[in-house]
């Protein structure tokens, strides 16, 4: 019984946080903030990159500034990131609101830039040859 329910309830975090992947990715500011109310995490981290880190790349300050509303968290990295990745259009949106900078460097599993892909199906407990 606690199985299944941890299972559930592992299905529908990560569901959530991949459809808020999506969301960002797909630039649907509505979207997003729909998921973070019923829910899902502003500052998961897929493939190493926090959601915001995934907005700023994206160019949406709209997406970029509700992250933040709603406790997106890794503020000074994403400001870090636009600065050292060129994305100029979303340094001065960061900068007015008073962050520092912090440059950190992705691990090399992950490589210099945010991905997009999520699938939806995928089932978290599932691991192949197990």
């Amino acid at each position: 019984m606690i199985l299944k329910l941890l299972r559930h309830n592992m299905g529908t975090e990560g569901s959530m946080a991949k459809q808020l992947l999506n969301a960002v990715w797909n630039e649907d500011v509505k979207k997003a903030r729909a998921l973070i109310q019923k829910g899902a995490d502003p500052n998961w981290i897929f493939n190493g990159y926090p959601l915001l880190i995934h907005a700023v790349f994206t160019r949406n300050q709209e997406m970029v500034m509700m992250l933040i509303e709603e406790g997106a968290s890794q503020v000074s990295e994403a400001l870090g990131f636009a600065l050292d990745r060129g994305v100029g259009e979303m340094v001065f949106p960061l900068a007015f609101l008073g962050i520092v900078p912090k440059i950190e460097e992705p691990k090399g599993d992950f490589g210099p830039y945010p991905a997009r892909f999520a699938p939806l199906e995928m089932n978290p407990l599932f691991v192949e040859g197990s």
